[in-house]
């Protein structure tokens, strides 16, 4: 099944207008409708599950309370299989058929390039909150209609490079993806490194479907590296570590944020122990952090408890944005008057986490920290 639809329910409360009211598509008196392509059949299928259950679980959470003005919220939700070309179809159609009033969890860098100009069409152009992305592409001033939450690409691996050569790591190599993300990554490693007078060992590509996995592996094994930082997400993170594995056990692997789901841990199995995993919102699995709580307390009343992952935190906090700029919008909703509302979030505070946004300000968070997977297929602090 390539689609999902589900219902929850918002409030809106006023905020000073931004530009002149008009009836906004997606917006009746009953209902706020919002749409997300995602990967539900291809490479990354394994992330779209956490994503519209955390989302769900938000939402389902606010209908409990009864909502605000009787105004609910639809999530309409397309397969893309990880392709551009099937995003923009998706997004064609849920602008003109459906008529949504904003996009959210859009996932993919080379998906997301390839929807951004059909927004800017869009006359006002159409919101575009928490693209699941951390490249450089959506966080280009004067993209005053799009807002991100996690931190870039750029901020992973400079962490990710910094941990590296503080621990003296003497051969870096990195394993990446061959699209907009792979190679988005690849240069974000080389600027780390550069900053730090060091040099990249070695690189490699790879197909985002795992079909050269083994022309890969073969090519960082010859390099012998110390240490290898993966620029991939789903399907060739797991395969590239299983096959790497069976050739040589002398290096240690660094991912990137898209590696925290549960799913991920359980294709990896015992080898996924040791793996280094850069993530972009707090360990969902903590006791003293609010938000963490919440979520864990939101997925159990929803069902999903036992699908507690990074990802799906990440979902669940890209949610809570949307639910808090629609309220603050107020009952006379439109795209400007929501964008302001998100504009106005300056130190907001989602349970111990801070998102910041502000006068052209379109990233909430540079938080960037590293979680290591050990036995049992659980990530450990």
């Amino acid at each position: 099944m390539n689609k999902r639809e589900f219902l929850g329910a918002l409030g809106v409360a006023a905020v000073a207008p931004w530009g002149a009211a008009h009836a906004a598509a997606g917006v009746t008196d009953g209902e706020i409708l919002l749409g997300q392509s995602l990967d539900l059949s291809g490479p990354l299928a394994e992330m779209a599950p956490d994503i519209v259950n955390a989302s769900k679980a938000c939402f389902d959470a606010v209908n409990a309370q009864g909502g605000i003005h009787g105004r609910r919220i639809r999530i309409l939700t397309e397969d893309d299989g990880y392709k551009p070309e099937n995003t923009v179809n998706n997004l064609r159609k849920m602008l003109g058929q459906d008529g949504v009033f904003a996009l959210f969890n859009l996932t993919g860098t080379a998906n997301v390039a390839a929807a951004l100009p059909l927004l800017a069409q869009e006359s006002p152009a159409v919101p575009l909150i928490t693209p699941f992305t951390g490249a450089d592409l959506v966080r280009a001033p004067g993209l005053d209609h799009v807002f991100n939450l996690r931190a870039s690409y750029g901020d992973e691996v400079d962490k990710l490079v910094q941990h590296l050569t503080t621990i003296g790591v003497p051969r870096i190599a990195v394993l990446w993806v061959n699209n907009a993300f792979g190679k988005d990554g690849l240069a974000g490693v080389r600027k780390a490194m550069d900053k730090r007078g060091q040099k990249l060992h070695a690189d490699a590509p790879v197909q985002a479907d795992s079909s050269d996995v083994a022309q890969a592996v073969a090519a960082l094994v010859a390099a012998d590296p110390t240490a290898i930082i993966l620029i991939t997400a789903g399907a060739p993170t797991v395969s590239f570590i299983k096959a790497y594995r069976k050739h040589s056990r002398g290096a240690r692997f660094y991912t990137l944020s898209v590696m925290g789901t549960q799913a991920t841990l359980r294709a990896l199995g015992e080898d996924g122990v040791g793996v280094v995993v850069a993530s972009v919102v707090p360990f969902p699995w903590s006791q003293s952090l609010p938000l963490a709580r919440e979520y864990r307390t939101a997925l159990q009343a929803a069902g999903f408890g036992q699908h507690v992952s990074f990802i799906g935190l990440e979902a669940y906090m890209n949610a809570r944005l949307v639910v808090e700029g629609l309220k603050r919008a107020g009952r006379d909703l439109t795209r400007p008057r929501f964008l302001q509302a998100l504009e106005s979030l300056r130190h907001y505070d989602l349970g111990g986490f801070e998102l910041d946004y502000g006068k052209g300000v379109r990233q909430g968070s540079r938080f960037v920290d590293l979680t290591i997977i050990g036995k049992g297929e659980r990530f450990t602090r």
